[in-house]
């Protein structure tokens, strides 16, 4: 078989990538196929190892493996929900791409595979590895653990950590430092800087925490950024947006963490207004009716951004003709709008 070579991308978060690169050479077949206890691997400066390959036993995972402390997977985030894309494929056919460890007196310690680990312990499964040389560096490690990431990718905020550790052994104090000296752009740094910065409470709302997309880490940041502004406690929020979604059953995770960042812009909106005098929106009659308890209303907040409408007592055919020339015009917007 031909040798298959990986190496670090542009994407390479804590090494630079023109002067640092990890090859592994793999002339490996499945594992489901010859046996094989060596495998050699090129490191960053050059120099050759051999792993050898083991195979702990399902009810020894616990006690005879640990994760890398250098491994920058955020272990509390595993559980069912986040090993949705792995864990039923390891129980039907176990595990097929190896982890990779450094041994350490007995222990196999992780630097890659901790999510295979963690299947593998729930499911009783055997759990293969490779095992490196105990006496490679830190740098070795950092590189084996971006260009190994064979199951999921880090988040922004795991990467963002890991960042954050870095600027602060090199005594880097901007982004534009720490972006030079991995070699890739200063915005690339400034976005997982930015997802490692959010509260762990606001994360922790979320199913599957660490696999939210990476869209979400600029809301959640402006949300905990205007709760900040305005006073709220995050705490209170985070229990308001639990206490709403409290019996609801997850069917679909993405789905679920869209409608959690909405209930959190929502819920956040609600306790900002409480905090705010009632002064501070005006409301006026749109139409006058003879009876007290029939109104139609419309209220301005006091920077005008803000409208709502207000009915009690209406007909449900009216209702049901204003919410629909209120999506046609709405439409309509949004159609010109995009032809611009």
């Amino acid at each position: 078989m031909a040798d298959v070579e990986r190496s670090t991308n542009k994407d390479m978060y804590l090494e630079n990538s023109k002067k640092t690169r990890f090859e592994q050479r793999n002339g490996l077949p499945s594992l489901k196929g010859e046996n094989i206890t060596k495998r050699a691997f090129t490191l960053k400066d050059g120099r050759k190892v051999d792993a050898e390959h083991i195979i702990v036993a399902g009810d020894k995972i616990s006690e005879q493996t640990v994760v890398h402390s250098l491994n920058p997977r955020n272990q509390e985030a595993l559980d069912e929900n986040s090993m949705g894309d792995i864990l039923e494929q390891i129980k039907q056919r176990g595990v097929d791409t190896e982890g990779i460890a450094v041994r350490k007196n007995g222990i196999y310690h992780l630097i890659e595979g901790s999510r295979r680990r963690y299947c593998c312990i729930k499911l009783s499964t055997e759990l293969p590895l490779w095992v490196l040389p105990n006496d490679i560096s830190n740098e070795d490690i950092f590189s084996i653990i971006s260009a190994a990431q064979s199951s999921r990718k880090l988040s922004y905020r795991e990467v963002g950590i890991q960042y954050q550790k870095l600027m602060e052994d090199n005594n880097f104090t901007t982004n534009e430092q720490l972006a030079q000296y991995i070699g890739i752009s200063t915005e690339s740094v400034r976005k997982r800087i930015q997802a490692a910065l959010i509260d762990v409470r606001l994360i922790n709302l979320f199913p599957d925490c660490e696999g939210i997309p990476n869209t979400f880490y600029a809301r959640l940041s402006k949300l905990q950024s205007n709760a900040n502004k305005e006073g709220i406690d995050l705490a209170a929020l985070c229990k308001e947006v639990k206490d709403n979604r409290k019996g609801l059953v997850i069917d679909n995770i993405q789905e679920t963490q869209k409608n959690i960042l909405d209930d959190l812009s929502t819920i956040l909106e609600l306790m900002t207004d409480k905090t705010k005098p009632t002064s501070a929106w005006k409301t006026s009659d749109i139409v006058a009716f003879n009876n007290k308890d029939q109104y139609a209303r419309i209220s301005y907040s006091g920077n005008g951004r803000k409208v709502r409408f207000e009915f009690n007592r209406l007909n449900q055919t009216v209702i049901q003709e204003l919410e629909r020339l209120i999506k046609l015009k709405l439409s309509k917007m949004v159609q010109e709008k995009s032809k611009e």
